[in-house]
């Protein structure tokens, strides 16, 4: 068994690795999409509220676009981080040992009171306000709490597996049996559209989770898209199918990966261009949203020099000559 995994994997080595360049489209007023940085060494992606950064392959931060509250000055410098995330003007990264570190506008807390401590696993962050999720599958949230309690309604006990911030002032949290909790503002219940925290869907199995401003997304366990809240914009006007594979929501708009890595998107096509831009092709494999543009990650074959190839074939032709005789 162990001989036909080294030979698959050389294999693959002997095709090519991916590697993944940046792609935007939308809105341009902070610079935000003219001055995506070039390169093929990104990992993942955030966009905030004309903002963006990048997680490198080191671990290191890029970010551009506007910098009223120091949210793309401020970055932290280094590498070895995991994670990124934008709010509207504030930012968090998640360092290798679990610890968060948040920089931006402070007017809400926003990071002021970031928890301390390690072993976090993931960060979200909502318009003023922020989510980790623990080890063990607990929530902690900080920031601007009022009267919706975005912060002070968020869900005690463990076991959560996935966390969302809303473009507004609410959240999401994704169980481990794959239900929904949602919390903090419901402004959006008039007759035809339902509200985004009460009218979360019901029922188990929801693999991925993401939220607009007025309305949320689901991912089901069959590649399926359900949606809830405003569909002021069209925002729950979502595509049919189920071979989907991610989702991401920004303020009116949505958009989601297929696995041939294609991406569609919905909803307000603010910007304008942020829905009818939307690159076409395959091979995204990461995507975000913000007010008015949007940001993908697209992964490029980098060939690999013949010498390489021909060793690699030959340890491959060689764990098969070696299954042969094996058997």
């Amino acid at each position: 068994m162990k001989r036909i995994i080294l030979t698959l994997v050389l294999s693959m080595l002997s095709v090519g690795v991916n590697a993944a360049s940046i792609v935007s489209w939308g809105d341009d007023i902070y610079d935000q999409v003219s001055n995506t940085p070039t390169g093929s060494d990104f990992t993942a992606v955030t966009a905030g509220l004309y903002t963006y950064a990048a997680l490198k392959t080191d671990g290191s931060i890029v970010t551009w676009g506007r910098n009223d509250y120091s949210q793309v000055s401020g970055a932290p410098g280094g590498t070895g981080y995991i994670a990124v995330a934008y709010g509207q003007r504030h930012a968090l990264a998640l360092a290798a040992d679990g610890s968060i570190v948040p920089w931006g506008n402070n007017s809400y807390c926003q990071w002021a009171c970031a928890p301390n401590g390690t072993g976090f696993t993931a960060i979200a962050t909502g318009h003023h306000h922020s989510l980790a999720l623990a080890a063990d599958g607990s929530i902690s949230s900080w920031g601007w709490d009022d009267a919706y309690g975005q912060v002070s309604n968020t869900p005690t006990g463990t076991g959560f597996t996935a966390i969302a911030g809303g473009a507004d002032y609410y959240s999401l949290a994704l169980a481990a049996d794959g239900s929904i909790e949602a919390w903090g503002i419901d402004n959006w219940q008039i007759p035809e559209d339902k509200g985004q925290v009460a009218y979360a869907p019901s029922g188990t199995g929801f693999t991925a989770i993401a939220g607009g401003r007025l309305h949320g997304l689901a991912l089901a366990a069959d590649g399926s898209i359900v949606s809830w809240g405003s569909n002021e914009h069209g925002n729950r006007d979502t595509p049919i199918g189920n071979d989907f594979i991610d989702i991401t929501a920004g303020l009116y708009n949505s958009s989601a990966l297929k696995a041939d890595g294609s991406i569609v998107s919905w909803g307000c096509d603010c910007g304008p261009g942020q829905v009818s831009n939307t690159p076409t092709g395959t091979g995204f494999v990461a995507f975000d949203s913000d007010w008015s543009s949007s940001i993908a990650l697209q992964a490029t074959v980098v060939p690999i020099p013949a010498a390489v190839w021909l060793f690699g074939s030959g340890l491959g032709l060689l764990g098969w000559i070696r299954r042969r005789k094996a058997a």
